[in-house]
């Protein structure tokens, strides 16, 4: 399935071959760190000179060089890929939005370009992988690309299950049977999980009152559970699911198949990619960029930051959860200097108000906005979220663009109300219901 893949692939390859200098510029996400990571490693292997930025978006300034690598970004600019006077190279798995006309050499790794569903089915840290495969023998790279997978909450099928089969066979991915959350303490990790949602975290006699329940001591370490706990714990999880207003295929996300991968850090994979996320969300990506280099010294950072950005993300969801606007089709919030819009907005959409299409504005002090958009995978059946994105964004003069789960926009303050009613319009439209 991955040989039209492989066509650019080799393509890109022949072109760095050529350099011995790469640009590489990277989203700051989990799984746009990892990407980056995984086409890092591949060029130093190669003795290739690189430079690594990270960037929200290609609205961002980026500075020409002999040969430039984008990595989860690239599709949806057009117009700045077409602009540069550089070979480029674009490992992306966003949906690709009008025509890139390059200057020079170019060659583009997306996998809806080989019909393969990109926003559900095959990440970018796994497109990359696939280009690391051309560059040399990179096959315990497997681990990180599995870490940008979860990080952009993706099924394990497809493309990503060609990937992770790969690192499963080859030593570098472990597979079991259990629930797919966080390390630590069973209590800490129920405290603190994000994904799943619990909404423990300033409930301390109600988690007691969990655990007393479904037997389970709060002090053990929650990948040291037996199977009997684990199950147990698993069903006493899935009714407090339940009985939110939860999406109802969360929990089929939450037990299963979880993995780990001994070569890493972070030998957890969900914990490694929170770990990863956690510091991209935190402004730091060059931490979780060094924990996916394998740097031990980062290791630490990274783990002070994970725990920092989650405990502000649960907090922010306490202060703002009674905030939450209803327009006709959607729900909103609009902030001023939050925490993080991604995060709340994907709890809100799963957990809390699961049956409209979720959209969160966070107003900087500059004046500008980044916004949001979250759903689910029965509600994107209907609403393409990353064309809502793109089309208010660019009715008010902004940008945006994504995928259809899970999409967002820059816009500017004085256009958020129209915005918003344009976003609701879209969306009333594509669910009928105007």
């Amino acid at each position: 399935m991955f040989e039209m893949l492989r066509v650019e692939a080799r393509k890109a390859a022949e072109i760095i071959g050529r350099h011995d200098f790469a640009r590489i510029y990277t989203h700051y996400d989990a799984d746009g760190i990892s990407s980056g990571a995984i086409v890092a490693l591949s060029l130093l292997r190669m003795e290739k000179s690189i430079q690594v930025s990270f960037l929200s978006g290609l609205n961002e300034e980026v500075e020409e060089e002999e040969l430039i690598v984008f990595a989860d970004m690239g599709s949806g600019y057009p117009d700045v890929v077409s602009s540069l006077n550089s070979d480029v190279i674009v490992v992306d798995h966003h949906f690709p939005v009008g025509r890139i006309e390059p200057r020079r050499d170019f060659a583009h790794i997306n996998p809806h370009l080989a019909g393969i569903d990109g926003s559900f089915e095959f990440s970018a840290s796994a497109t990359a992988y696939i280009l690391a495969e051309e560059l040399g023998d990179n096959r315990d790279l497997t681990s990180l690309a599995l870490a940008g997978i979860i990080g952009d909450k993706q099924k394990i099928t497809g493309g990503n299950l060609e990937v992770v089969r790969r690192g499963i066979e080859n030593g570098f991915i472990e597979e079991r049977d259990g629930l797919k959350m966080i390390s630590g303490k069973v209590r800490e990790v129920l405290r603190l999980s994000l994904e799943p949602y619990l909404d423990f975290y300033s409930k301390e006699e109600e988690l007691d009152e969990f655990l007393a329940k479904c037997r389970i001591d709060g002090e053990r370490n929650i990948d040291e559970l037996s199977r009997d706990e684990e199950r147990r714990l698993a069903n006493a999880i899935a009714v407090r699911i339940m009985r939110m207003n939860s999406y109802p295929g969360v929990f089929e996300e939450v037990a299963g198949k979880k993995y780990f991968l001994p070569d890493e850090l972070i030998h957890n994979a969900v914990m490694m990619s929170d770990v990863i996320n956690a510091t991209g969300r935190k402004a730091s990506q060059s931490v979780g960029f060094g924990i996916c280099m394998r740097d031990g010294s980062y290791l630490e950072k990274g783990f002070e930051l994970w725990r920092k950005f989650v405990e502000e993300v649960h907090q922010e969801i306490e202060r703002r959860r009674h905030e939450v606007q209803e327009g006709e089709c959607i729900r909103f919030l609009v902030m001023e200097n939050g925490s993080s819009t991604g995060p709340i907005a994907s709890v809100f959409s799963r957990y809390l108000f699961s049956d409209r299409p979720f959209v969160a504005l966070n107003i900087k002090k500059d004046g500008r906005v980044k916004v949001s958009a979250r759903s689910n995978r029965k509600l994107s059946e209907l609403v393409d979220l990353a064309e809502v994105m793109r089309v208010s964004a660019e009715k008010v003069g902004g940008r945006g663009g994504g995928h259809v789960v899970a999409a967002g926009a820059n816009i500017d303050v004085d256009a958020v109300d129209e915005f918003i009613r344009e976003v609701d319009r879209l969306c009333c439209t594509r669910l009928g219901s105007k």
